[in-house]
């Protein structure tokens, strides 16, 4: 019995902690027998071989995290500033810019805190809520809003959401187009806001493309590194470029004023002449009407849209029942009849 029950023994240690039987070698009475070894080594042998020991644990729970790790952040500097660009799958994505000043008084000792505290960030994501995240100074600012991004890019990873739900729109700012600063575009994934592309927020590439365009580049990357997802061509609820409107001098006062459809004439036309005999420009601010007399000027108005320009009469025409004049190519694209060919107008006759 009390042979059986060291045989056992000797056995489940040897197992759990993987100890070599020499160790235990020496507890056994000096007196055993040789049939009492025999019996011991035998138990051992017929232990599973494939025994899972704690480093090996611990290193497979490592590449599953290395592995849900997508995105990482690498701190440097642009010019004056404090910069760090986003990488994914080791492909540089966005960077992000600090202030000029912030990047003049940040010690190295700082940016080496800010960063460690960057790369924790980026990790906690890979298993958990992405935790609120705050800038504590003007220095770590982009460091910790790039950490913010990369973990949240890590927890979509691991959660397998479908690429082809990272969009990009332009965010109105409600103030004037004009100013550069106010340029905003906001990249998110399935509705929720990832990144806002702005002055501060750019593609790592030093270029001197339109911002509009980089978000569009930068969102086009995300969808293909997170899943291969087809690219995007336009960005979403872009505002329509404002044309600057014609000056409508009007050259005298005006004599009459007449209503009908306005249609428009251009490349089949273009170097023929008219009828006044000028060599017809499509590119030029002309028309043709029927009756009045050459070198007439006429302020044509789009009924529908209120936009204006004035012409002058240099040809005949036009011939077809109901329309009271015929623009240049150039007039219907001011004019914004160019797409749809004729369009209800208002044309008051100035004089010469």
């Amino acid at each position: 019995m009390k042979k059986q029950i060291l045989l056992t023994t000797v056995a489940l240690l040897t197992t759990a902690v993987g100890v070599p039987l020499s160790c235990y070698a020496e507890s056994l009475n000096a007196d055993s027998s040789r049939d009492n070894r025999q019996e011991i080594s035998s138990a051992v042998q017929a232990q599973p071989q494939n025994v899972e020991k704690v480093g090996e644990t611990q290193s497979r729970g490592e590449s599953k995290a290395k592995e849900a790790t997508v995105a990482r952040i690498q701190p440097h500097e642009r010019g004056d500033r404090q910069a760090v660009t986003l990488y994914v799958r080791n492909i540089p994505v966005l960077t992000f810019l600090g202030d000029k000043q912030a990047a003049k008084t940040t010690k190295v000792g700082q940016t080496q805190s800010a960063e460690n505290a960057a790369d924790k960030t980026t990790q906690v994501a890979t298993t958990g809520k992405l935790p609120s995240i705050e800038p504590t100074s003007a220095n770590n600012a982009p460091i910790w809003q790039a950490a913010a991004v990369a973990a949240r890019l890590n927890q979509i990873s691991a959660d397998g959401v479908d690429a082809s739900k990272i969009t990009v729109k332009w965010k109105d700012t409600g103030k004037s187009n004009a100013q550069k600063a106010s340029e905003r575009y906001e990249i998110a994934i399935d509705g929720r806001k990832l990144v806002a592309v702005d002055a501060d927020t750019r593609l790592p590439e030093q270029n001197k493309k339109k911002l509009s365009d980089e978000a569009l580049q930068a969102t086009n990357r995300l969808r293909r590194l997170l899943g291969n997802a087809p690219p995007l061509k336009e960005v979403a609820g872009m505002p329509e470029p404002k044309r600057s409107q014609p000056q409508n001098i009007a050259f005298a006062p005006v004599r009459a004023v007449l209503n009908g459809v306005a249609s428009w004439y251009g490349p089949g036309f273009h170097g023929n002449r008219t009828a006044n005999g000028e060599t017809y420009n499509q590119n030029a601010l002309t028309a043709a009407h029927k009756s009045l007399p050459f070198g007439t000027r006429v302020r044509v108005t789009h009924a529908g849209t209120g936009r204006s320009i004035v012409v002058r009469i240099n040809d005949r025409g036009p011939y077809i029942g109901g329309r009271i004049i015929d623009l240049s190519a150039a007039a219907a694209r001011v004019l914004g009849i160019a797409s749809s060919g004729v369009a209800p107008v208002r044309v008051e006759i100035l004089g010469r």
